[in-house]
């Protein structure tokens, strides 16, 4: 399904270059967003909402709500071998304010550039589909998660981060990373239930 290459699909550093914009408008689109990355394949797509959802952008009341959505459909869109991802025009047309975007992106690059010398195509075994399945349905119930989650502080954090640690994974053929998000997303999922048990009667 996939050969077996030496050079990475798109280096961290790159991906948050693409997510940077020089136009002269106030706001940015999340479809302009998604768009961008689409060439690149889903992985790509999949780290732009849960990297804004990361950032303070994710504290807006609402974002981690939406960025959750994005994430289950893109990721249940990668189950049913999509080519071209879908979103409804109201995800789309919810717009940023580009010039928060950049400044965080631009605060973190330093230390991307030092990061992305660790990304290297290796455990090639996830690429196979059945581990592609897995992690696509993984992200899928971490963005489920992301919505009733954000009425928790930072919890909603923890599927977030394990989504974005999978998507750089598969954005980077790196499959030790990608189990790593995977590992993390684990630890949300026992971390949620435990919270869920606790407000039972």
């Amino acid at each position: 399904m996939y050969s077996r290459t030496l050079s990475r699909s798109i280096t961290l550093y790159e991906l948050l270059g693409r997510m940077q914009s020089a136009q002269s408008e106030d706001k940015v689109a999340f479809g302009e967003l998604i768009e961008i990355m689409e060439k690149r394949g889903f992985g790509p797509m999949l780290a732009v909402p849960a990297f804004i959802a990361a950032t303070p952008v994710g504290a807006i009341p609402g974002i981690p709500t939406v960025t959750g959505v994005t994430i289950f459909l893109i990721a249940l869109q990668i189950l049913l071998a999509k080519k071209h991802p879908w979103l409804p025009s109201a995800i789309r047309d919810i717009e940023f304010d580009r010039d928060s975007l950049n400044t965080g992106i631009g605060t973190i690059k330093p230390f991307v550039m030092h990061l992305d010398r660790f990304l290297i195509p290796r455990w090639f075994f996830m690429r196979q589909y059945v581990f592609r399945a897995l992690i696509a349905v993984t992200c899928a119930f971490c963005g489920a998660m992301m919505v009733p989650l954000e009425l928790i502080p930072f919890l909603g954090l923890i599927p977030a981060f394990a989504v974005l640690i999978m998507a750089v994974g598969m954005a980077a053929d790196d499959g030790l990373v990608a189990l790593l998000g995977l590992s993390l997303a684990a630890v949300g999922f026992y971390m949620a239930g435990a919270q869920i048990v606790e407000a039972l009667p």
